[in-house]
Order: structure tokens, then C-alpha cells, then sequence
């Protein structure tokens, strides 16, 4: 087979402004790259953080329910249950573990 009938055409040298073209894509590639890698740096740190909150928010949760089986199973505890308040507490966050 030649060439005529691929339609391939040999490759010349290039020309400055074909040069220039190329040397920009090159730039543009490699600025991209960065950013996309900076980004997915961001996007870890996020995920790193959300689970940090999400663990604070459990440990508050458990000293929560903690503090409230306390107070339940204080003297006053027989108050306090038949309080409103104390009952949505209860409502909002679980029974405390007794």
C-alpha cells in the first residue's frame, strides 16, 4: 500500500507558528494537570475534615446520651422524666443506655 491511497501525508518540519501552537499546548496541558491535581488535593482535605466532624459529632452524641442516663438515673431522675423538656431530649436523642 502507499501513501496516496491511506491518504497519509510524510511529516514536514514544522513551522514557527506550528511550533509556537504546540509549545502553548504543552503549557496549557501542564497548567491543567496541576490544577486537577491541586483540586483532588481540596476534595481529600474536605473528605479528611467531614469525617473529622462527623466523628466529633458522634463522640458529643454518646456524651449526650451519657449525660442524660445520668441525670435519668439521678434522685432527681423521677422529676425530671416527667418533665417536657427532658422528654424531648429523650425523643431528639435516643433513650439512654441504662
Amino acid at each position: 500500500m502507499t501513501d496516496d491511497r491511506l491518504g497519509l501525508q510524510p511529516a514536514t518540519p514544522l513551522s514557527p507558528s506550528e511550533r509556537a501552537e504546540l509549545d502553548f499546548l504543552r503549557y496549557e496541558a501542564s497548567y491543567l494537570q496541576r490544577r486537577v491535581h491541586e483540586l483532588e488535593e481540596e476534595v481529600r482535605g474536605v473528605e479528611i475534615e467531614r469525617d473529622t466532624i462527623r466523628h466529633e459529632r458522634n463522640l458529643m452524641s454518646q456524651d449526650f446520651r451519657w449525660t442524660l442516663d445520668k441525670l435519668s438515673s439521678s434522685p432527681a431522675g423521677p422529676v425530671l422524666r416527667r418533665s417536657d423538656g427532658f422528654q424531648r431530649m429523650i425523643d431528639t436523642w435516643g433513650e439512654p443506655p441504662t
